[in-house]
């Protein structure tokens, strides 16, 4: 009913709504509440679609079944006037020719019936191809059913047989169409001869080629230019290797250039997420260095100096956060000036969080550092916050990614169970 549809519908909105007021709607859940939308509205259509066509009238009548098909069960609901309801199943007979129309089609089976049965013969005087002996008439509701004097020259399927004598046989087949309740007989008188197989073009040409070059001398080898007053051309077959190659080529260009773009954007991605896992350190570090009594440039050198001693020590990988107030600090030496060293550096990060402290450094020097240390540490304890909020969604990924292994699993358990329990219960 379409009460069942409009309940899903209405938990539907309401699970998804509740989710996105509390901002933990990702996009799994996304995907999940759109396909199960999608199904749930076409349901529906289909639901109110079937019962506005379930009405029967008040001439109640449903529609048989095509000629020639068997009758059919239909499902059906009674009401009675005393508001008792009940299915029944009502078995639906198909509908019947009458008695000009079978006449009609019977004539017209007994008229076509010489054409259909010759298959690839040209007369039943002298058939040395298998026959074709349909059990019904093409286009037509006639069944035909065989019966011959020889099954063993002519099968009930039409194949002739290896014994049939060189000088030929004769055979009477009897064709009994029926349509409803009439039956019309059809008896042919046939010429049989044992099967000549055709010979293909290829063998033709061949004995045509072998018949043309007697002289085996010879430095070339002569080609038939006509067969049974067919006229023929000849040409080489072009090698095609040339187009396997170019389009091996382009293929192989296509994969290695989707393989490199994949590449590229993991190594951006990768890039993306150390810089988002580094960050919380180098607040809080700058907050400690800034508390410490050192100005922010200081600061950021004693960063850029410890990461790099690490490095040359071999204490410390190479980290993309670093690596870019490393390049902060040498643009600083190099003559760059402070403010324009900042702005260089939230440009390149490119995040939020990094555009968010090169901005508060660029506000730091032109407004002075009244208040730098606060806001610092503010964005410290956000920045954390943001990074268990991001260790809370690799999470519930890792998660995901494990439904399928755990199901594969579950899929197994069950075989390990059931395939004993079936093999003994045969046994």
């Amino acid at each position: 009913m379409a009460g069942v549809h409009l309940i899903i519908g209405a938990g539907l909105l309401l699970w998804y709504f509740w989710r996105k007021k509390n901002k933990k709607l990702n996009v799994l859940e996304k995907r999940i509440f759109l396909f199960a939308a999608i199904g749930n509205i076409a349901g529906l259509a289909l639901t109110v679609a079937a019962y506005s066509n379930a009405g029967l009238g008040t001439e109640p009548a449903v529609e048989r079944g095509s000629y020639g098909t068997s009758a059919r069960e239909e499902q059906l609901e009674v009401s009675q006037e005393n508001g008792e309801n009940q299915k029944i199943t009502v078995l639906v007979p198909a509908r019947q020719y009458e008695e000009e129309e079978t006449e009609e089609w019977l004539e017209h089976a007994e008229k076509v019936l010489d054409t259909v049965i010759l298959g690839e013969n040209t007369s039943l005087l002298h058939v040395d191809q298998d026959l074709n002996l349909v059990t019904q008439i093409p286009d037509s509701p006639v069944a035909v059913s065989w019966d011959t004097n020889e099954p063993l020259l002519v099968g009930y399927e039409g194949k002739l047989s290896d014994r049939i004598p060189p000088e030929g046989a004769q055979v009477r087949l009897k064709a009994t169409l029926s349509l409803q309740e009439q039956t019309r007989e059809c008896v042919r008188n046939l010429v049989v001869y044992p099967k000549q197989e055709a010979e293909t073009l290829e063998q033709l040409i061949q004995e045509a080629a072998q018949a043309q070059n007697t002289d085996a001398s010879e430095a070339v080898y002569y080609l038939p230019q006509e067969i049974d007053g067919q006229k023929l051309t000849w040409r080489k077959v072009p090698d095609r290797t040339g187009n396997l190659i170019a389009v091996f080529g382009l293929l192989t260009a296509v994969l290695y250039g989707g393989v490199q773009q994949e590449k590229k954007e993991e190594s951006r991605r990768s890039r993306e997420e150390e810089l988002q896992m580094d960050y919380p350190e180098i607040v809080s570090a700058l907050v400690l260095l800034l508390g410490a009594g050192l100005n922010m440039r200081k600061a950021v050198e004693r960063l850029a100096l410890d990461y790099q001693n690490r490095q040359r020590s071999g204490s410390a990988k190479p980290r993309a956060a670093y690596e870019e107030l490393l390049y902060t600090w040498q643009e600083m030496e190099s003559g760059v000036s402070e403010l324009n060293a900042y702005e260089h550096l939230g440009t390149r990060c490119q995040g939020t969080s990094y555009r968010a402290l090169a901005t508060l450094l660029t506000q730091n020097l032109k407004k002075g550092s009244k208040g730098l240390l606060e806001l610092l540490e503010q964005e410290s304890s956000e920045a954390f916050e943001e990074r268990r909020r991001r260790a809370r969604a690799e999470g519930e990924k890792a998660g995901t990614r494990l439904l399928l292994p755990m199901m594969m699993m579950l899929g197994i358990v069950f075989l390990l169970i059931l395939i004993p329990a079936f093999m003994s219960f045969y046994a």
